[in-house]
């Protein structure tokens, strides 16, 4: 691959792996810490080649209140009541909206053929859009780690392009959408726009489908 595919699938990955701590884990004061003390908005280690992004790093610029942030994330992914923003790709891709569905064994079925078993010590579907980041990020690792001279003929980004066309972009940019219009903070509402045009950078370097599906919520 060239340098600059290079640069951009290494600042992809790590991206993915704010991503992933971002929907699935709690705020924690580390996290926190990690981004506004280490500059990682400031300094992102992508272009912010869409409006989107932009819009949702501008949001990310002021450091949050912790107490607002907490209750914001359990409102949208943890309850105990209604969640406001469902993390997992069943809920939005099938009838019944339940947990587990076939969308569920699907991604797990693609996480298992790179080797990838989910176990977080809870039981919990594999179709969690932070779940979701934390495998992308980790084909984009097994792709720097490979000398790949045309970035179309690795066999790692075609899996990615297929990942994103089959199993993301039919629902994730709806459970962003969502995401934006009930946070009630900046911190939550950027963190959904810089997702959203994330997963628009992947498209761009993989050449990925936003594919029409039928949703359900």
């Amino acid at each position: 691959m060239t340098e600059q595919q290079f640069h951009t699938i290494a600042g992809l990955s790590l991206v993915s792996r704010f991503f992933y701590q971002a929907f699935h884990q709690a705020p924690s004061a580390e996290f926190i810490q990690s981004i506004y003390q280490d500059d990682l908005i400031q300094q992102w280690p992508l272009e912010a080649n869409n409006d989107t992004l932009e819009q949702g790093l501008t949001l990310l610029k002021q450091q949050p209140d912790m107490a607002a942030i907490n209750h914001d994330f359990a409102d949208l992914f943890i309850g105990p009541n209604a969640l406001k923003a469902a993390p997992w790709a069943s809920v939005y891709l099938t009838e019944e909206q339940t947990l587990f569905g076939a969308p569920t064994a699907a991604i797990k079925q693609f996480y298992l053929q790179f080797g990838v078993e989910i176990d977080t010590g809870e039981h919990e579907p594999d179709d969690h859009i932070g779940l979701i980041f934390s495998f992308i990020a980790h084909l984009c690792e097994m792709a720097l780690q490979q000398d790949i001279a045309d970035d179309q003929s690795s066999p790692l980004l075609c899996a990615l392009e297929k990942f994103l066309s089959e199993h993301v972009l039919t629902w994730a940019p709806r459970m962003l959408h969502i995401m934006r219009d009930e946070a009630s903070t900046d911190f939550y509402k950027g963190i959904s726009l810089a997702a959203e045009g994330t997963l628009r950078q992947f498209a761009q370097l993989t050449k990925a489908d936003y594919r029409i599906v039928r949703l359900y919520r």
